[in-house]
């Protein structure tokens, strides 16, 4: 379980935020509330790319709040600047395996695999402008299961999509969350992405 108690964060213009609430292993939930209520700050919270003033994060009864990003049981996909442009597909998820680019060969085979089951896997040579927001989207969920963490989290990964496309990419979200059992943590400002989930949402105030 991800417990998220009495944390505390504010900006230099802003209120303080504080959040307190839980998702079970495997939970699927869907972070909603008004603009600047604080969805993305809490998302950098719990990747580290943010520190709180105060409060504790667990996983698992274990504190996390103190590791480094690098280390923490997350992978986060944000909304844009997901993937480097200047780098194919295939490079792109490699990173998650190797800085340098150098893989195994069996990792290789599962970045294959992985391309085939989001159903891009005519797309590992292309580069990111040449394909649709969609199959970004579905690139970069293939390089966070590379990561191997167990908590996924998604900062309106979605809002930019037309609808079917929007929908598509959620259903390929929501049959991986399934499959590899993960904790999906997911901004948005759809209630219908939260149906078509079977999400619980958590309401930020």
């Amino acid at each position: 379980m991800l417990i998220i108690e009495n944390l505390e964060f504010s900006w230099p213009t802003k209120e303080k935020f504080q959040f307190n609430f839980s998702v079970k292993e495997g939970e699927i939930v869907t972070l909603e509330g008004p603009s600047g209520i604080g969805k993305t700050t809490l998302v950098n919270l719990i990747a580290g790319f943010l520190q709180p003033e105060k409060g504790e994060i667990y996983w698992h009864k274990e504190r996390i709040d103190s590791l480094d990003p690098v280390d923490r049981p997350v992978s986060t996909i944000f909304q844009t600047d997901n993937l480097f442009e200047h780098l194919s597909c295939f490079q792109n998820v490699s990173l998650a395996s190797s800085s340098d680019g150098k893989i195994s060969n069996s990792r290789v085979e599962q970045i294959n695999n992985y391309f085939l089951e989001m159903g891009i896997g005519n797309l590992q040579s292309r580069f990111p402008g040449e394909i649709s927001g969609g199959q970004q989207a579905r690139v970069s969920i293939v390089r966070a299961l590379l990561a191997n963490k167990p908590i996924l989290l998604l900062d309106e990964p979605v809002s930019s999509l037309d609808e079917r496309t929007r929908f598509e990419t959620l259903e390929v979200i929501k049959k991986t969350a399934l499959k590899y059992n993960l904790t999906l943590i997911i901004v948005s400002h759809q209630k219908e992405d939260r149906k078509f989930l079977n999400a619980r949402q958590i309401r930020l105030y």
